[in-house]
């Protein structure tokens, strides 16, 4: 019981939380309402809340406001992580549309890091990679994608580190002078395959732009003995295109929603209709 009032309360708080960052400085009644809990509930939690640093209770008065303390809260949630939040429903429909194995894939280093799958939800994929697998960049067709859209001076660095890490076979066919003309052919057809004679699954990515700037790649690995060739361009491509283009609306849209609820602060710091002792 004692467990299950504490995640109340935590749900309480983090509401209480939510109505101040909306509607900025407020008071304890104004709490009180906005989250649908009686006053005297509005009043512990903004006093607990005040006592961890989180909140400020302004002098003289009812009303509370936050503080940059809850700076902290979103200090480890990226935009990378918001591009997983609205990515993850797309690419999980267009999984289940063509059942595929597809994947998000987003650069670390001199590595791809796998940030979506949907590997564990189809019985079409030979082998499944976790989120948080990772493959060198130079050998996937996501981080090939990413290199082709990237800064010259961001590839330039990536490739130096990734070709002196010695793990480049010497029949490795991006290499040298070849290596960045095979970029350019990924700039101007929008996608990169890769089909290794060894192996019995293909790649098929495409960039992943937002706001403008390429963030990763996006895979769709297939059976070579299934998928005909042709196939590929006609009407695999044009879903994997579509889907990087509706993430990145997806994002601008929240991004543009996010601003437009941006409220306006309250300038007063003081309001006279409350009780200032709180009660």
């Amino acid at each position: 019981m004692q467990d299950g009032q504490g995640v109340k309360s935590l749900k309480k708080a983090l509401r209480a939380l939510t109505f101040l960052n909306n509607n900025g400085e407020s008071t304890v009644s104004e709490v009180a309402r906005g989250i649908g809990v009686p006053r005297p509930t509005a009043y512990r939690l903004l006093q607990t809340l005040s006592s961890e640093g989180y909140l400020e209770k302004q002098p003289h008065s009812d009303v509370y406001r936050m503080t940059s303390l809850v700076q902290r809260l979103s200090s480890g949630f990226s935009d990378s992580d918001m591009i997983i939040e609205v990515a993850n429903p797309l690419i999980n429909a267009l999984g289940e549309e063509i059942r595929w194995p597809l994947a998000l894939a987003t650069p670390r280093g001199d590595n791809m890091v796998v940030r979506v799958t949907t590997d564990y939800d189809t019985s079409l994929a030979i082998d499944r990679y976790m989120i948080g697998f990772t493959t060198p960049i130079l050998h996937s067709p996501t981080g090939l994608c990413y290199l082709a859209y990237c800064d010259e001076d961001v590839r330039e660095a990536i490739s130096a580190n990734a070709t002196a890490s010695n793990y480049l076979p010497e029949d490795y066919p991006y290499q040298g002078p070849h290596f960045a003309y095979y970029l350019q052919q990924i700039r101007s057809r929008g996608y990169c395959h890769i089909c290794y004679k060894e192996y019995p699954e293909g790649g098929l990515a495409v960039p992943l732009v937002v706001g403008g700037k390429i963030i990763g790649g996006l895979i769709m690995r297939y059976m070579k003995a299934i998928v005909l060739p042709d196939q590929l361009e006609t009407k695999y491509l044009p879903m994997m295109q579509q889907l990087a283009r509706d993430i990145s609306t997806a994002y601008d849209d929240h991004i543009n929603k996010r601003t437009l609820e941006t409220p306006k602060r309250l300038s007063s710091p003081i309001r006279h209709h409350e009780n200032r002792n709180g009660l």
